[in-house]
């Protein structure tokens, strides 16, 4: 699996997130529609939140790669959807600027 595959996955992620930060430092943490990250932001607060955040990209970047040791496709799809879900996080964060 190529290394530049998970960089990518990390880039969508971190995209997300930082529009995240600007998006809440604007409007406050009501306009997030994911309610898990609502959660996460109000009971473990920033630093839980950022700590869920490389987990999930952790755990995306391993499942793909041992995914891939036996179905290399689907281990690519897997990083694929980690990049769709942070590209859809991002957009939808930068949506709210217009607000």
């Amino acid at each position: 699996m190529p290394l530049i595959a998970i960089g990518v996955l990390a880039l969508a992620q971190a995209f997300d997130y930082l529009t995240f930060l600007l998006m809440t430092a604007r409007h406050g943490l009501d306009v997030e529609l994911n309610p898990f990250v609502v959660r996460v932001a109000t009971e473990l607060g920033l630093t839980g939140l950022t700590l869920a955040k490389i987990v999930f990209v952790c755990f995306a970047a391993l499942a793909a790669v041992v995914i891939a040791r036996r179905q290399r496709m689907v281990g690519m799809a897997v990083l694929a959807l980690g990049v769709v879900v942070g590209l859809i996080g991002g957009v939808s964060n930068i949506a709210t600027f217009w607000k």
